[in-house]
C-alpha cells in the first residue's frame, strides 16, 4: 500500500473511532428516540425540504405510496408531523413537521452541534487552524464530486 492509500486508510480509522466514541455517549439523543430509522429519515428528508405531497416523500424515501402513508400516519399519531391539503390540488396531501417534529429534528442538530464545540474548545489555536483548513478542503471535495448531487432522493437541499 502506498503512502497515499496509507493516509487515506488512517484517516478513516480515526473516523470510524470518532464515530464510535460518539455513539457510545449516554447523551446522545438517539438513546431517547422511540422511533424507526425509516420514521427518522422521513423526519430529517422533511426538515431538509419543508412540506412535500406524499407521492414525492414516497419517491424520496425509496418506498411505496402505500408503505409512506402507513409510517406517515404513525408520525402523525405521535404528533411529529401534519397533513394538509395542498392549496393547488385538493387531491394531494402535503406532509410537514409539527412543532413537536422541528424540536426533536432541532435536538439532535443542537446536540451534535454542542458536543462539537466543547471538543473544538480543548484544541490550541493552532489545531483549530488546522482543523478549520481540513474542514473547508472536505467540503470542497464533497462540492466537487459528481456522486455527490447534495440532495436526498432528487430533492435538492
Amino acid at each position: 500500500m502506498g503512502d497515499r492509500d496509507n493516509l487515506i486508510a488512517q484517516i478513516m480509522e480515526t473516523q470510524r473511532e470518532m464515530q464510535h466514541l460518539f455513539a457510545n455517549d449516554p447523551a446522545n439523543p438517539l438513546f431517547t428516540l422511540h422511533l424507526t430509522l425509516p420514521q427518522l429519515k422521513a423526519l430529517l428528508v422533511l426538515s431538509a425540504h419543508g412540506s412535500i405531497a406524499g407521492q414525492e416523500l414516497s419517491t424520496a424515501m425509496g418506498v411505496s405510496l402505500a408503505t409512506m402513508t402507513g409510517m406517515v400516519d404513525r408520525l402523525v399519531a405521535q404528533g411529529l408531523v401534519t397533513r394538509r391539503e395542498d392549496p393547488h390540488d385538493r387531491r394531494v396531501r402535503r406532509i410537514e413537521l409539527s412543532g413537536p417534529g422541528h424540536d426533536l429534528v432541532d435536538r439532535f442538530a443542537t446536540a451534535g452541534a454542542e458536543k462539537m464545540r466543547r471538543i473544538l474548545d480543548r484544541l490550541s489555536d493552532d489545531e483549530l487552524r488546522t482543523v478549520a483548513q481540513c474542514s473547508a478542503l472536505l467540503v470542497n471535495a464533497v462540492a466537487q464530486d459528481p456522486d455527490m448531487p447534495g440532495c436526498i432522493g432528487g430533492f435538492t437541499g
